[in-house]
Parts: structure tokens; sequence; C-alpha cells
């Protein structure tokens, strides 16, 4: 029975040939990988030098944005945002500076007695209570105690509100003490080029390089299974063209199947 034109051209072409073309189709696409992988390593690079000069220029700038955007919710989700408020440094310094400013309303000559209702608002906010939830009996901030008849009602009221005021700066400064060696750790872990892990860009990058990379072993694995099953050809370094042109000469051409 006769053979196919197509089988019998391509019996005819030595394996050898047959394996120089697969280990430079091989060669060209690592090459390509390679190519691609030294141009994901200085992206990868050039944006973590950025995070690095960031985090050295404008990293109190930066969490305090964060902890300052947070907070801007603080109204619909006191008791939430105020708990993951006081997880950071920069979180606990924003409540801070709140229970300062008011701190400073009861300190002062020109207090009569009364919070406004925006700093009453305010303060039981910070304290994790919704406008619509509080009891105001049952609240701290209830001065309803002290008898207005009492010639010294506004200065008992000062110490009531004033104490409990300085309840929550005490208890904030001492989180801070833990948190303001957190805090320095991760800026220190910043400027030397670490704890990047929650950059998305960054992170895309690295997730690319690796994934070249293992195409990359892929490849030269491909390449060297080649060169062990024809001993008989040469095993070329996979960046090198030096004899691309001779092993062209040496090949037949291949018949299309369709002839």
């Amino acid at each position: 029975m006769p053979m196919s034109t197509t089988a019998t051209l391509a019996g005819a072409i030595p394996a050898s040939n047959i394996t120089r073309r697969t280990i430079r189709q091989v060669d060209l696409a690592i090459k390509l990988e390679r190519e691609r992988l030294a141009m994901l390593q200085e992206r990868a690079d050039t944006k973590r030098a950025w995070l690095i000069r960031r985090a050295d220029l404008v990293w109190d700038a930066d969490h305090r944005d964060r902890a300052e955007n947070l907070a801007s919710k603080i109204k619909s989700q006191p008791g939430r945002v105020v708990a993951r408020l006081t997880t950071t440094y920069h979180g606990c310094l924003f409540l801070m500076h709140r229970w300062s400013y008011l701190h400073q309303k009861v300190v002062s000559k020109k207090f009569k007695g009364e919070l406004s209702k925006h700093d009453h608002m305010t303060a039981h906010s910070l304290l994790g209570f919704p406008a619509d939830e509080w009891d105001n009996e049952e609240s701290e901030l209830n001065t309803d105690a002290i008898s207005r008849d009492d010639p010294d009602w506004e200065i008992a009221v000062r110490k009531q509100l004033r104490e409990l005021f300085m309840r929550e700066l005490r208890r904030l400064t001492e989180i801070m003490k833990v948190l303001d060696l957190e805090n320095k750790e991760a800026q220190a872990e910043a400027k030397a080029g670490e704890f990047f892990d929650t950059d998305p860009f960054l992170n895309k990058t690295e997730r690319e390089i690796a994934s070249c990379e293992r195409r990359i072993r892929v490849l030269e694995k491909e390449r060297l299974l080649a060169t062990k099953e024809n001993p008989e050809v040469e095993a070329v370094p996979a960046d090198s063209s030096a004899s691309t042109g001779s092993a062209d000469a040496e090949e037949a051409p291949v018949a299309s199947p369709l002839l």
C-alpha cells in the first residue's frame, strides 16, 4: 500500500533536523520569556523604589489620611469605626485629637455647664453609640443628677465631663504606647523595601514574575528532554544564536499536511 506524500517527506527528514528545529523554537520562546521577565523585574524594582521613597517622606500623611477616611463613617457606624480606629496608631491619634478638643471645651472659661448639641453627639459617637440608640438617662454624658440649684453646678458638671474625657485620653495613651512601636517597625520595614504586601500593582507584577519564571522552567525542561532523546544533536545554550544559520541550511523543508 503506497505511503502518503506527507508521510514520505516527513520520514525523509533526519530526526536530528527536526530536533534542531524544536530546540530553536523553544530557545526563541525562552528568549521572549526572559525579556518579559527582565521588563517585569524592572517594573517591580521601580515601584518598590517609589514605595520606599514614599515611606520615608509621607508615611504619617498616608496613614493619617486612611484614619480620617475611616473616621468619616463614624456617625453611621460609631461602634465599629471606633473599634477599628483603636487598632492603629494613627486611628488612636485621630480619636485623641477629638477627645482633646472636647476636653479643652469643658476646661475653658467659656464653658457654661453644657455641651453644644454638636459636641454632645460627637462625644457619644466617640464612645461608640449612635445618636438614635443611646439612652440619655444612662449616658455618661448625662448631668441631670447634678441639681441646677447647686451653686457649684457648673463646677460639678465640668468635673464630671472632664473626668470622662480624661479617662478616654488615658486609655488611648496606653494603647498608643504599644501601637507606636508597631507603627515605627512597619515604617522601618517599608524603608528597607519590605512590607508592601498590600500594594495592588506590586502584587500583580510579582505574580506575573512568578508565572514567567515557571514558564521558563517548563521550557528549559522541554529543551533538556529534546537533547536527551537525540544525543547526536548538539545542546546549544538557550540564549545562543550563533549556529542558527548553519542549522537552517542543513534542514530539508517540511511538507505541509495539505499537500
